[in-house]
C-alpha cells in the first residue's frame, strides 16, 4: 500500500518513521494519539510512503510551524537543521 507516513525528529536530529495511512489526514489522526513517542520525537512531519525502506533522501511534504521552511527538503537536511540548531529545544521547554 502506498500512501503517507509520519517522519518524527528528535531535538538532536535523530529521526524515525511511523504511522502509515492512505492519506495525510489519517497520518495526522494517528499522530494525535502517539503516546509517549512525542517526548522523544516531538517534531513531526509527513512524507510519502513509497512502500520500501525510508531513506534520508526522501522529501518532506508537511511540517508544523515554525518549521515550514523544511517542506520540500530531504529528511537528511531537516535532521541536520535540528542537530545544528540548539535553539529549537527552547520551543519545547
Amino acid at each position: 500500500m502506498k500512501g503517507y507516513k509520519a517522519v518524527l525528529f528528535s531535538l538532536d536530529g535523530d529521526w524515525t518513521v511511523d504511522f502509515s495511512a492512505e492519506d495525510k489526514e489519517g497520518v495526522r489522526e494517528k499522530l494525535s494519539n502517539r503516546g509517549s513517542l512525542w517526548f522523544f520525537y516531538p517534531i513531526e512531519g509527513i512524507i510519502l510512503d513509497k512502500g520500501g525502506l525510508t531513506t534520508g533522501a526522501q522529501r518532506i511534504l508537511e511540517m508544523p510551524e515554525p518549521f515550514e521552511h523544511l517542506i520540500g527538503k530531504s529528511i537528511k537536511t531537516a535532521s541536520r537543521f535540528f542537530e545544528q540548531t540548539p535553539e529549537v529545544a527552547q520551543l519545547f521547554s
